[in-house]
């Protein structure tokens, strides 16, 4: 069997399921033994599958200019361009190790991405009309199952038992809003399998599914995933009722554009349904957005590193914000925080592949006719109810791998022959589906081997992480139950082992500042300092230290890169103040003071540092 080839229709249908499962699992993987319990598990499952498909598919990789369309390649050299940006953007990157794994607790580094624009790539490649209905089938799968669990917590019954203060439904995505954007998108596919069932029984249970999802999404009580699901809603009734009648689709579209105006118009609190749908967290967006764009300027080409945004929020943010003091590691849009991370190299390939598939999926669904055209609709409506939500969502693994499953899918229906082709195939098949097998099991079995030596690769590449976070979770919930000497040793060898992982360093750094152990603390922050000379922690924790141990001295130097690193935080000032008196250096002191009356003058803040220079 050559190894560049087409896939047969069984190797298909298996790439399928494996892209698909990708996608199943990596929504909904957690693992409550980690430091963190949600993402970073969600990262080892979406490398090891697109591992496995990388090997599954390559075949069709290798043979990409004979199985593929013009306007496929175009999307296929554009994802590649996307990856070549990421690629470049990341070298660009102070630190490595973020740039390739991101940020702790978001892992939206370039080994993430990389894996879900594999799937893209391939899913383009393995889809057809007839099989993105399997597509929709898990992506609704997948929902009904987050549902289930969202009326679980909703019932105080979580198995999981997460503590949660604001809102308890946060699923297994770790936020009421991750929640809302995928059950919101996921519901289109649910609402296009309600709509294209031919068995009312079959009918009523998708609706009564789509309920249950939109119920669930409310109780989120986050709005985002509700416009996205009204995005994708409209254009398939539009399309609904236009191959009922053309008139019917023609005042559809005009009575969605009318009513459109007022909800988009809402959403920025103006007009008479602004109490209805305003929520307040878009005002601290605007102010994420505009550190982000600050970003962008000082950084424009490459940006200020793969998902880096919060080491640099502090410096960038405005002075006056709508919570002051609040930090953030994330931009709060996917675009921006591109735009801010990656520049220009990242940024504009993104974009143009986006508005590429979104052109290429418009024209697909204008050329086709029938039950073709209902199913394009959907797959369409899916797509752009996700670009849109992009807008004020952070991209969340769980959600993300959606996103670019789903534009590969388009990508496939946008073929020529996209249509005609899953038909053909399977007449041939029917034909020659014994050959087929015989060659199969005579001929070696590249594709699986490739699959397993890319797994082994991979398990090699992303498992330390999992290990070192176990690990790290296990010391800090542990620490009561161990002897002085053995929490030390533990202590020891798990720093030893992560000289290079800078999160793991700071998460022992704290259990050891917790554990009173001082001089291993201050040692590790030397070490975060040396791979992140800007590390709000690296500076952070040692002034912690010192200030521990009455050394205010050493704790105020510190304090003083703190201040350079994060220069609207009047309360790193005000501890500053008290390490300047508390060595004599009231001149020091009144200088910071100063500080805080002119950035915030009349403030808590700017009394209380009087108050301290007086007494």
């Amino acid at each position: 069997m050559r190894l560049a080839r087409a896939l047969n229709d069984v190797e298909a249908r298996k790439v399928q399921s494996f892209v698909l499962f990708g996608g199943v699992f990596t929504t909904l993987a957690i693992w409550t033994k980690l430091e963190d319990p949600i993402n970073l598990p969600k990262m080892f499952v979406l490398v090891l599958f697109a591992a496995v498909v990388l090997g599954l598919s390559l075949p069709v990789f290798l043979n990409i200019k004979k199985t593929s369309s013009g306007s496929q390649r175009i999307a296929l050299i554009l994802i590649g361009i996307f990856a070549l940006g990421l690629l470049i953007s990341t070298a660009a990157t102070d630190v490595k190790y973020t740039a390739i794994f991101g940020e702790y607790h978001r892992n939206n580094g370039a080994l993430s991405y990389i894996s879900m624009a594999l799937l893209m790539v391939v899913a383009a490649l393995v889809f057809d009309l007839k099989s993105s209905g399997k597509y929709l089938k898990f992506y609704a799968a997948t929902a009904l199952i987050l549902t289930l669990y969202g009326f679980m917590q909703g019932a105080g019954k979580d198995p999981v038992g997460w503590v949660i203060d604001y809102n308890p439904f946060i699923t297994t995505l770790g936020n009421p809003n991750f929640t809302s954007g995928f059950l919101g998108i996921a519901a289109i596919a649910i609402y296009l399998l309600a709509i294209e069932a031919k068995d009312r029984k079959v009918q009523v249970a998708w609706f009564i599914a789509l309920i249950a999802d939109l119920y669930i999404l409310r109780k989120s009580l986050s709005i985002q995933g509700l416009f996205g699901f009204l995005i994708g809603a409209a254009i398939i009734t539009i399309v609904k009722l236009w191959l009922v009648k053309k008139r019917y689709g023609q005042a559809a579209l005009v009575t969605t554009g009318i009513l459109g105006i007022p909800v988009a118009l809402a959403v920025l609190n103006i007009g008479p349904l602004a109490s209805k749908l305003y929520q307040g967290t878009l005002r601290n967006r605007l102010d994420y957005w505009q550190a982000a764009f600050n970003m962008f300027k000082e950084q424009p080409i490459f940006g200020i590193g793969i998902d880096r945004f919060g080491e640099y929020y502090r410096e960038n943010a405005v002075q006056v914000q709508v919570v002051q003091g609040q930090t953030t590691d994330n931009a709060h849009s996917i675009y921006m925080q591109l735009l801010a991370t990656g520049g220009l190299a990242l940024f504009i390939p993104y974009i143009v592949l986006i508005v590429y598939i979104t052109y290429i999926g418009l024209r697909a669904l204008i050329r086709a006719e029938g039950a073709e055209k209902l199913r394009i609709s959907g797959i369409f409506g899916i797509w752009l109810g996700s670009v849109s939500v992009n807008i004020v969502a952070i991209d969340n693994l769980g959600v993300a791998v959606w996103f670019w499953i789903t534009g590969g899918v388009l990508i496939a229906l946008t073929r020529a022959n996209a249509i005609d082709e899953s038909s053909t195939n399977n007449q041939k098949n029917v034909k020659s589906g014994k050959a087929n097998r015989n060659n199969s099991t005579i001929a070696f079995p590249w594709p699986v081997l490739s699959a397993a030596i890319f797994l082994c690769l991979a398990l090699i590449f992303v498992s330390p992480g999992i290990s070192k976070s176990h690990n790290s979770f296990i010391l800090k919930n542990n620490s009561n139950n161990l002897s002085a000497s053995a929490f030390v040793a533990e202590l020891n060898s798990q720093v030893s082992g992560s000289q290079n992982n800078i999160h793991n360093l700071i998460v022992l750094n704290d259990i050891a500042l917790r554990q009173g152990e001082i001089d291993l603390s201050l040692r590790m922050s030397e070490r975060i300092r040396e791979i992140d000379p800007r590390s709000f922690y690296g500076q952070y924790l040692p002034a912690i230290a010192y200030e521990a141990t009455s050394n205010p001295a050493k704790a105020s130097i510190f304090r003083e890169k703190l201040v350079e690193l994060d220069p609207w935080n009047t309360a790193n000032m005000l501890q500053l103040i008290k390490n300047y008196l508390a060595i004599g250096d009231r001149a020091k002191a009144a200088a910071t003071a100063a500080l805080i009356k002119q950035i915030y003058p009349g403030s808590q803040s700017d009394i209380d540092a009087a108050a301290l220079l007086v007494g």
